[in-house]
């Protein structure tokens, strides 16, 4: 039977310390920017400006406990420059995220007769994608400053990797089990968006590729097809997206994520982005 040392459940009790006390900031900033600040914009820039609270708050939460008081570096909370810089890697994650949230849709369609229609009233739509992009965006980059970023590399950094992806995996279902329409089936597969997501953050592409992986899902499902993202639905004109008669394929009212459509496409997005490193974990998580 393994034994828990002292000087192990200190480390542990730390990191939690340490996380608590980012969870704190971010949230109380983001909190009462949203009380202090008018909402300006009304429903249309909604989705932005909440996410522009989020990303204001947790990055100062970042600048403070983690640069300031933890002394980590930029690079160690997953934002890699070198080589190449952010940019392709962001865009490297857009690409591969909408094309998964395609595949989705795509299963759908084909498993449980899905549709999707175009409406024609083009005019409309860019009113509506271009504020719900740029919101989009933010509340992306807010998500992985809650869950990814300095919270899971100094969990990770106190019971490794795969234990801290896990934990974060199951807050971030559980964060989303109140949306509108989720069920535990919904629940469950946002837990595994999560570890998607963290091998993401723990390969060579970081907070880059994890922000333009959920960036690109996102729009993918709401903006090209007009489908419910994580319960929420956004009326985007020129195209209606129906699901199919079984929820537990599609994901019903909640979305594809939902379904069993998304597990399978996460799965495999998951597999892509792991690659050929499966077969030396210990060597690229450890970074």
């Amino acid at each position: 039977m393994a034994r828990v040392s002292f000087a192990d459940a200190k480390r542990v009790g730390i990191a939690l310390g340490w996380i608590v006390l980012y969870a704190a900031i971010g949230l109380a900033i983001t909190i009462g920017i949203s009380e202090v600040v008018p909402g300006w914009g009304g429903n249309q820039w909604f989705v932005f400006r909440n996410g522009a609270y989020e990303v204001v708050g947790f990055i100062i939460a970042t600048v403070v406990v983690g640069k300031l008081l933890n002394k980590y570096s930029w690079d160690r909370m997953g934002w890699h420059t070198q080589p190449g810089g952010l940019m392709p890697r962001l865009l490297r994650g857009i690409g591969l995220g909408a094309l998964m949230a395609m595949l989705a849709i795509g299963l759908a369609f084909v498993i449980d007769r899905a549709t999707v229609r175009l409406t024609g009233d083009w005019s409309a739509w860019p009113r509506v994608a271009v504020p719900l992009a740029l919101g989009l965006v933010l509340a992306a980059l807010g998500e992985e400053l809650m869950f990814r970023g300095y919270p899971l590399r100094r969990l990770a950094d106190a019971i490794g990797a795969l234990p801290a992806m896990l934990i974060l995996a199951l807050l971030f279902g559980i964060a989303h089990a109140r949306n509108p329409n989720a069920t535990i089936f919904s629940t469950l597969n946002v837990a595994l968006a999560a570890v998607w997501l963290s091998f993401a953050f723990f390969s060579a592409g970081g907070m880059a590729l994890a922000w333009g992986l959920h960036f690109g899902w996102n729009a993918g499902l709401a903006i090209l097809f007009d489908a419910p993202v994580s319960g929420y639905t956004f009326q985007v004109p020129a195209v209606e997206y129906t699901p199919g008669r079984h929820a537990w394929i599609d994901g019903g009212p909640f979305g594809p994520e939902g379904g069993i459509v998304t597990t399978i496409v996460l799965i495999a997005g998951t597999l892509a982005v792991i690659g050929a490193r499966v077969k030396q974990p210990r060597t690229w998580l450890a970074g």
